[in-house]
């Protein structure tokens, strides 16, 4: 399949990279000012600093009947791949889990040989910033003073476009019952073989917990090991296939790919088992999930993240968890 294509900032795939380390430059600037911020002597990530539930006892099964164009590599029909799970708040410095805020999801798929394969999701379809100098130019806006960020934001981007990105952000930071019940998107788009596609996780719970938990700071964790310790947790794995750059853009990620234009495919489950997150091998599971780097391009080749986002995510978490990791963490 083709009738798509990447076009790379600054005319050539060189050119481009010499703007995404200047980027990477910049993103390690506003690392250091979070780190001031939150009092701290080391550094966390650039996003998704807080970790709420990490989870090496999970796997990802393939489904018996996944549509041919879908069986690539180790997407096999009822291939069982054991996973690593990373659930995150998206927010830069780590806050109460009852504030408003995006969350993540990422899954570390451990492959033969010890090769992985990560897909790394946010609980919003669409991305703020349509490429990797709007995405930087804004955070490094954001980092000025709260009361003037709407004119600094109008006066670079204009009005219209200032007020799609402040909009996105409003409808994504919001208030989460429970990581299980959560939608968790790309975003970005993936080579799948021959054929761009976008993935979500759709959950497979709908029942809120039988737990009464207190509001506290880490509340999404509570709920979520209470919510284990009754019953495995289970999401659906979807692609959704490239249609046309009008529809299905590979560029521009400020563009949702709408599911009437592009029907999601099921093609496997992700099923965290029912387990005791407070033990204390648990414990140590999942201080070694937070110690791991997550990264689109840390990917077999058939699976090449397309588009600038994503592009520039391979320079900018190399730069970013070579400092974070220095807290004394090993790369995962």
């Amino acid at each position: 399949m083709r009738g798509w294509q990447e076009v790379y900032d600054g005319g050539s795939p060189e050119a481009e990279r010499q703007i995404f380390l200047d980027l990477a430059e910049k993103m390690l600037e506003i690392q250091e000012s979070n780190r001031i911020k939150a009092g701290k002597d080391h550094h966390d990530r650039t996003l998704h600093s807080k970790m709420v539930v990490g989870v090496a006892q999970a796997s990802l099964i393939v489904d018996a009947e996944i549509p041919a164009p879908f069986r690539v590599l180790h997407f096999q029909p009822g291939a069982a791949l054991p996973v690593a799970v990373r659930f995150s708040n998206a927010s830069a410095i780590p806050q109460s889990d009852a504030m408003p805020d995006m969350r993540g999801a990422a899954l570390k798929i451990m492959l033969d040989g010890g090769d992985v394969h990560d897909l790394l999701l946010t609980s919003f379809p669409v991305s703020h910033a349509r490429n990797a100098r709007q995405f930087v130019d804004f955070a490094m806006l954001a980092q000025g003073p709260r009361e003037t960020f709407l004119p600094r934001l109008a006066s670079r981007f204009g009005e219209a476009e200032a007020a799609r990105m402040i909009n996105n952000i409003q409808q994504a930071a919001r208030p989460c019952a429970s990581f299980a019940l959560e939608r968790f998107w790309s975003r970005g788009a993936i080579l799948w073989d021959t054929m761009p596609v976008r993935f979500e996780l759709r959950p497979m719970s709908t029942a809120a917990s039988h737990e009464t938990i207190d509001a506290g700071p880490d509340a999404l964790r509570h709920e979520f090991t209470a919510r284990l310790k009754s019953g495995s947790v289970s999401f659906r794995l979807a692609v959704q296939p490239f249609v046309d750059e009008a529809s299905t853009p590979i560029e521009d990620a400020g563009i949702e790919w709408r599911e009437d234009v592009s029907a999601p495919v099921e093609i496997a489950t992700l099923n965290i088992p029912a387990q005791d997150l407070d033990e204390a091998d648990a414990k140590a599971r999942a201080a070694q999930i937070d110690a791991m780097a997550f990264n689109p391009w840390n990917a077999p080749a058939p699976f090449r993240p397309l588009g600038n986002l994503n592009r520039v995510r391979g320079v900018v978490y190399a730069a970013s968890s070579q400092r974070w990791q220095q807290r004394g963490h090993s790369k995962g």
